[in-house]
Order: structure tokens, then C-alpha cells, then sequence
């Protein structure tokens, strides 16, 4: 059986760790990929083809072919498609918002 996602990823810093942890909280199976930064992997045509800015994360949806880029808007398509027991998101709207909230803080703030 084929894993639910691709994630293009690197092996050190945040940013797709980010996404492993979601996927995992959620019960999701992926196949990470893991770009070398030193040999610019990450701004090889196999990869900008799916995210044109050449950094990473980037995630596949493997039973949609859905490609997304950028660990916020990742982790609200995850909780927004897959979360719908609310096990890691917010259910009500004002929770939502204040959810979104802490996201945008820790991607502007923190990295």
C-alpha cells in the first residue's frame, strides 16, 4: 500500500518536522524525501516544478496529486482535511481563529 503523502523535506530545521508531527498526530502515512541543501536539490526542476519558491516543506496528497508548499498553509490543509474529530484542531470558529492566531505568530515570529 502507497503512503497517503510525499513530503519533500530536509533533514534538519523546523519547518518539515512541522508536518511530520501533524501527519503523525493525525494517523496519516507519508514517504518523506529528503533534499540535500548542499547539492541545491531543493532548486532542481523536479522540486520547483512542485514548489516554485524551491524551499521546503512541500506535500503531496497522494489520492488527490494536490501539491502544497509552506508549513502554515500545510498544517491548515491537514487539520482543515483530515482532522474532522477535531483530535489537534479547534472545533468551534472562535477557536479556529484563535488557532490560526498561534500559527501565523510562530510562522512570522519564530520560523
Amino acid at each position: 500500500m502507497s503512503s497517503q503523502f510525499t513530503l519533500y523535506t530536509h533533514s534538519s530545521g523546523p519547518n518539515g518536522w512541522k508536518i511530520v508531527y501533524i501527519l503523525k498526530a493525525l494517523g496519516l502515512s507519508y514517504d518523506p524525501i529528503y533534499l540535500d541543501f548542499n547539492k541545491g536539490e531543493q532548486k532542481g526542476p523536479e522540486h520547483v516544478s512542485k514548489n516554485p519558491n524551491g524551499r521546503i516543506p512541500t506535500l503531496v496528497d497522494n489520492s488527490t496529486g494536490f501539491t502544497l508548499w509552506e508549513s502554515g498553509a500545510i498544517i491548515t490543509y491537514l487539520v482543515d482535511k483530515y482532522d474532522k474529530e477535531h483530535k489537534i484542531s479547534a472545533a468551534s470558529p472562535e477557536d479556529k481563529y484563535k488557532q490560526l492566531q498561534w500559527l501565523f505568530f510562530q510562522s512570522s515570529g519564530q520560523g
